[in-house]
């Protein structure tokens, strides 16, 4: 039978290659294309402007292709002198080898193929190491994912790593020169233009504004004919003439890109022309340095880079979502869409909205999304632009910078294609005394399809022409792009979005951020007190014309931004959030969840199973754990409780690759309806993280699902531990069906907002024989026996003494639990007291009957008791798990009601056999003799059940006691 060689698989693979991207020229066994000439790569993937890729190839087993691809790497490319940062190994399909040369490219199209990525990680030579991604395995994926593999590692992020480091430098440099060198006033009047106050943060925002215009002005001079670069501005004196630059940025104007040249024009007029030289100068040599390394054309360094720039990043909460994360969220959300993605067409077609735009991180990762599946038909993307930028984007932010940024960025990605009008929206914020009352930003657009009667003429949006007002344009979410006579009001109508993605704003409008700022989520750009009053007012006024509101001033702005999405996207449209992980189990967050479950379907959960609020996050710096939320708006509003998909990532992807490949994992997962829980696969033996299907939120956040698995069974009264097919009944029952909580730590000492006494009782030091014992607070030390003594005393106040004796006798019990559990310092979920005694914030008590305190007590420090405890708490700090008092009675205990006399006399037994000895934190389980023999006891002494259980039970308590959220990174964890 005749045979292909491996160099005519080559050929015929880069012939199909080329059909992927229209801007590649893709080469296959070509000679001299390294300076060192011995050098032979078998296809070689270039792109005008962009950095080389080579893809070395072996027809299965592949035994020599790896070493291939590594050989590749710090090779200087002959033709453009550049050293190869990353090479892609790739095995071929035996399949190639055999089959007809006649349909080879059906073949080549239609095969799998497995691959993997060598990039080259460090500053120099001597201090880099080759990293192979993935570690372990290779990814398996169609032509398709091979050439985005292609295209994205073309993105190098050493070169964006260094970028940014370039771009910071010179910033930083030109932003301390103006700090120096400047007048006060001309500070003031940068300020002003942006809308910030004076100082450092805003000098950098202003030179980050510049540099950006200076680094596109170098890329339109290569790209287009009338733009003369920018040495042309260079005087014979060697300086750079500040009116030189205005007039060069005029004429470019003239041509189109407004959103990037006009703001950066009218800063460089307010710096004096003996500043401008030296700030101009030095921005020059770091965009030149930019292009000698190639990363002149890698659109996202200004974004990275001018989200540390924003002065009000605490009170606006304008966190940047990381590249990797933004990318995994596009990806995700844009696979919901049934698009025929071959014709321009269908893809004008769509709506993509972000009313919390930022400096346009998402909607620059969504327009990768789409141009990508584009271009994989045999498109060409760049005929796409000027549709993308007039039709499919809606962008909207408070911050005029950030959002002249966003056009920047989406303008960037073919800056030879001119555009006209924008949906890219500066809102108006704060009372601006402009007869239209006060503005509240995009939430404002929740009332209604129009937004004069909220706005007025206060309004700017950009276009590639100008900028302008909505006096002068119109501009229809809907419509095709409109004649420039036309007059009429901005519109974003209800039900006209296919796809809302955003990160919106975390902040609450209350007073727990600072005790400075009266509402600290509307105290951006220096609102003062009124104003700030006045818009919360605003906020109430538009929550209360809902009928059943996502939005809770304890939830922050957040959730007033999905009742916001919630309106704009139509059914069947995709909501796409950066969410606070509180979310899926805060009590203020439950109307969002409700809404959430209510009217739409397909809902996915993806959050970061790890240590550390920062590793947890998908935003830069928030300094919280946050989760993305994928689902479907469902057709007629439809409530139909289909289970819930979580997708618990080990780690936040590093690279827009891996975001890319994670996405691709998590959607195999969501398409097998039968999967009920499983891994989330990167390659055969790589996993990137583990997937449940669940009937409610709580499995958010959990490495193994095996846990979720047995809380699942749990509910259901069941008992299932791993490695085992068949559940085990066990009578569980939540507590509310043996008692009732007792008081909340405010009703027994809280004061009321005019200092008069809420509680009858002042908590004091404990004395001898107190009248009222209470357990009051934590110390771990003297908390790790099933008996722990009062602390405190409760002294009744003046006037109170009746209200103080009636309290007492309705809330004193012996059985506590622990209302912020502390896993990895703390040993008990709940506990006992000697006698009667009155529990506080950390301790409150639950009434029952006498006989079922101790099989209640046991069960909850049990390993059942501790993971079930940890599953029904507030997960959002690692090593903690918060179960307030209202959500209590929903934790599931033992059914002390359903056990006989003979098996609550064991239960006594047990509890007088273990009641001396000490508990382990709770996050030791693994290794904590005490709490193993309680497991043993209860399970095989108490419920009867077979000792052969209890090797199952071992794996499940090293299971949990491995959780990051359990740990929280002590070194006492499993090993």
């Amino acid at each position: 039978m005749p045979r292909n060689s491996e160099k005519t698989v080559n050929v015929k693979l880069a012939e199909c290659l080329r059909y992927m991207h229209p801007g590649w020229n893709v080469g296959a066994e070509q000679t001299e294309v390294f300076v060192a000439v011995s050098m032979q790569p078998d296809i070689v993937v270039s792109r005008e402007g962009g950095l080389t890729v080579v893809v070395e190839t072996e027809i299965a087993p592949a035994s020599t292709v790896e070493k291939d691809a590594r050989s590749r790497l710090e090779q200087v490319v002959k033709q453009t002198g550049e050293k190869l940062d990353q090479c892609i190994a790739v095995k071929l399909p035996k399949s190639l080898r055999t089959a007809k040369q006649q349909d080879l490219e059906t073949e080549v199209n239609s095969a799998t193929y497995q691959f993997v990525v060598f990039t080259e990680e460090g500053d120099d030579g001597l201090y880099s190491h080759i990293v192979r991604w993935p570690a372990k395995g290779w990814l398996e994926g169609s032509l398709d994912d091979l050439a985005g593999c292609i295209e994205t590692v073309a993105l190098s992020e050493k070169r964006v790593a260094e970028g940014t480091k370039i771009l910071e430098m010179g910033v930083g440099q030109s932003a301390g020169y103006l700090g120096f060198h400047a007048r006060p006033f001309i500070h003031k009047r940068l300020a002003d233009k942006l809308q910030q106050v004076p100082g450092e943060q805003t000098n950098r925002m202003a030179t980050a504004i510049l540099a950006n215009a200076v680094i596109f002005h170098m890329r339109l001079a290569t790209l287009h004919p009338k733009v003369n670069d920018l040495s042309s501005c260079f005087a014979e004196t060697q300086i750079y003439l500040r009116n030189e630059v205005l007039e060069a940025w005029r004429a470019i104007l003239e041509i189109n890109y407004w959103p990037i040249f006009k703001l950066a024009s009218d800063l460089l007029k307010l710096i004096p022309h003996r500043f401008a030289h030296h700030v101009i100068d030095r921005l020059e040599r770091m965009a030149t340095r930019l292009v000698e390394i190639g990363a002149a054309d890698i659109q996202d360094l200004s974004g990275r880079m001018f989200q540390q720039l924003i002065a009000d990043r605490k009170f606006l909460a304008t966190f940047y979502t990381l590249p990797s994360s933004a990318t995994l969220l596009a990806e995700l959300a844009i696979s919901r869409l049934n698009i025929d993605w071959s014709k321009r067409t269908a893809i004008h077609s769509i709506r993509v909205a972000d009313l919390a735009c930022g400096t346009g991180a998402l909607l620059a990762a969504t327009y990768h999304a789409i141009a990508s599946r584009h271009r994989r038909t045999g498109g060409n993307d760049r005929l796409l632009h000027q549709g993308m930028m007039e039709k499919v984007f809606v962008g909207a932010d408070i911050m005029p910078a950030a959002v002249h940024l966003t056009a920047a960025s989406l303008s960037g990605m073919h800056p030879d294609q001119p555009f006209g009008h924008t949906h890219i929206i500066n809102m108006p914020y704060g009372d601006k005394s402009n007869g239209d009352g006060v503005s509240i930003g995009s939430l404002d657009l929740i009332q209604a399809n129009t937004t004069r009667p909220v706005f007025g003429t206060g309004r700017a949006v950009l276009s590639g022409t100008g900028e302008l007002r909505d006096s002068q344009r119109s501009l229809e979410a809907q419509s095709p792009p409109i004649d420039d006579s036309a007059i009429d009001i901005l519109e974003v109508p209800h039900g006209s979005m296919d796809v809302v993605i955003m990160n919106p704003p975390f902040t609450r409008p209350t007073n727990h951020e600072s005790t400075d700022v009266p509402i600290p989520s509307f105290a951006g750009f220096s609102t003062k007190e009124d104003e700030q009053a006045k818009m919360s007012v605003k906020l109430k006024e538009v929550t209360q014309e809902l009928a059943r509101p996502a939005g809770h001033g304890n939830a922050g702005l957040a959730s007033n931004f999905i009742d916001l999405a919630h309106a704009k996207l139509r059914p069947g449209g995709v909501l796409s959030l950066v969410l606070p992980a509180a979310f899926v189990q805060g009590f203020a967050w439950k109307n969002a969840r409700r809404l959430i479950r209510q009217h739409y379907r397909d809902i996915l959960v993806v959050s970061l199973a790890t240590k550390g609020s920062s590793d947890r996050a998908f935003s830069a710096d928030t300094g919280m754990a946050e989760i993305l939320l994928v689902a479907t708006r469902g057709e007629n509003d439809e409530s139909e409780r289909e289970k819930i998909c979580i997708a618990n990532l080990y780690s936040r992807p590093k690279t827009p690759l891996e975001a890319g490949v994670t996405a691709r994992a998590i959607n195999l997962n969501l398409a097998d309806s039968e999967m009920k829980s499983g891994p989330i696969r990167h390659t055969e033996i790589q996993w990137a993280g583990s997937f449940f299907r669940s009937d409610d939120w709580s499995a958010v956040g959990i490495r193994e699902f095996s846990i979720a698995r047995f809380m699942e069974a749990i509910a259901a009264g069941n008992l299932l531990l791993p490695q085992r097919r068949k559940p085990v009944p066990i009578p569980i029952c939540p507590l509310n069906r043996l008692g009732q909580r007792g008081y909340l730590d405010r009703d027994i000492n809280g004061r009321t907002s005019d200092g008069q006494p809420r509680g009858p009782f002042d908590i004091e030091l404990l004395s001898v024989v107190p009248e009222y014992p209470v357990l009051w607070s934590h110390d771990a030390k003297r908390e790790r026996l099933l008996v722990v003594a009062p602390d405190s005393q409760a002294v009744a106040r003046r006037g109170c003494q009746e209200r103080g004796v009636k309290l007492w006798h309705e809330g004193a019990s012996r059985l506590h639990f622990n209302r912020d559990f502390r896993l990895n310092s703390q040993s008990l979920a709940a506990c006992l007291t000697e006698r009667v005694t009155l529990g506080g914030r950390a301790w409150p008590n639950f009434l029952t009957n006498e006989h079922w305190e101790i099989p209640i007590v046991l069960w909850a420090n049990s390993t059942m008791g501790l993971v079930s405890f940890w599953w029904a708490g507030t997960r959002q700090q690692s090593g903690r798990s918060i179960l307030t008092i209202t959500r209590l009675p929903q934790l599931l205990s033992i059914d002390a009601s359903s056990l006989s006399a003979e098996q609550r006399t064991t239960c006594e037994q047990i509890f007088d056999e273990l009641r001396d000895r000490s508990f382990l934190p709770a996050n030791e389980a693994y290794r904590d003799e005490a709490r193993q023999a309680l497991d043993r006891m209860l399970l095989i002494d108490v419920l009867g059940l077979d000792a052969g259980l209890m090797d199952h039970l071992a794996i499940l308590r090293n299971q949990w006691c491995a959780e990051p959220s359990v740990h929280g990174g002590k070194e006492t964890r499993p090993h």
